[in-house]
C-alpha cells in the first residue's frame, strides 16, 4: 500500500497543486516545492479528505519533511504497515 499511498499523495501534489511531477522525489523536501502556507493547509485538507487522517498538527514541521516523511505520516495515521 506504501507505494499506492505515494502515487496518490503524488497525484494531490502533482494535480491539485500544480507541482511539477519531476520534482518529487522521497528525499525532496516539501518546502522546497514552492508551496505556500496556503497549499500547505490546502495539502492537509486534500489528505484528511482523502485518506480520513488530520496531519494538521505537523503542519508547523510540514515545510521541513520531505516527500517519504509526508508519506510515512500519513501511512501512519491510516494505519497502514
Amino acid at each position: 500500500m506504501t507505494d499506492d499511498l505515494s502515487l496518490a499523495i503524488r497525484g494531490i501534489l502533482v494535480d491539485d497543486l500544480e507541482v511539477d511531477a519531476d520534482q518529487i522525489v522521497p528525499d525532496v523536501q516539501l518546502d522546497s516545492l514552492e508551496l505556500d502556507s496556503l497549499a500547505a493547509v490546502e495539502l492537509i485538507t486534500l489528505i484528511q479528505e482523502q485518506f480520513g487522517v488530520d496531519i494538521s498538527p505537523e503542519e508547523s514541521r510540514l515545510g521541513k519533511m520531505t516527500f517519504a516523511e509526508l508519506v510515512q505520516l500519513v501511512q501512519s495515521g491510516v494505519g497502514v504497515a
